[in-house]
């Protein structure tokens, strides 16, 4: 889906504007709050996740916007209302990496994005496995 509608469907609020780009696809997910097992589980998987890949997350530093930047992938979404500060947005834009941030808990976002069409892990893998 279009990060416009991302966006849209989980009322969210984008802080990053000057990296958000509203038509990138954005068509998988991955949800923690340790970066280590973003770095653990996302290594593996194939590189084409990281082209269309969000990072859900409660992690609201630099840390977080590091491990999307290792990984490659486009954009941040941050749940639980969670407001980054300027350091952590001018980290982000720097990557080149969308922020948003929602107000739903990381189960709540995961299931309306769910719903919408973005895969999981599992989900994405088994599609390149046929």
């Amino acid at each position: 889906m279009k990060a416009s509608k991302l966006v849209e469907i989980l009322n969210g609020e984008v802080f990053t504007e000057t990296t958000f780009d509203p038509d990138k696809e954005l068509n998988c997910a991955f949800s923690c709050d340790l970066m280590s097992d973003a770095l653990m589980l996302l290594r593996n998987v194939d590189e084409g996740f990281s082209e269309i890949g969000i990072l859900v997350t409660g992690l609201v530093t630099v840390q977080g916007v590091r491990t999307a930047e290792m990984l490659d992938l486009p954009a941040i979404l941050l749940v639980r209302g969670k407001k980054p500060n300027a350091m952590v947005i001018e980290e982000a834009k720097r990557a080149n990496i969308m922020m948003i941030g929602t107000k739903y808990t990381m189960f709540s976002a995961n299931g309306k994005m769910y719903e919408h069409g973005i895969q999981g892990i599992s989900e994405y893998e088994n599609a390149q496995n046929i």
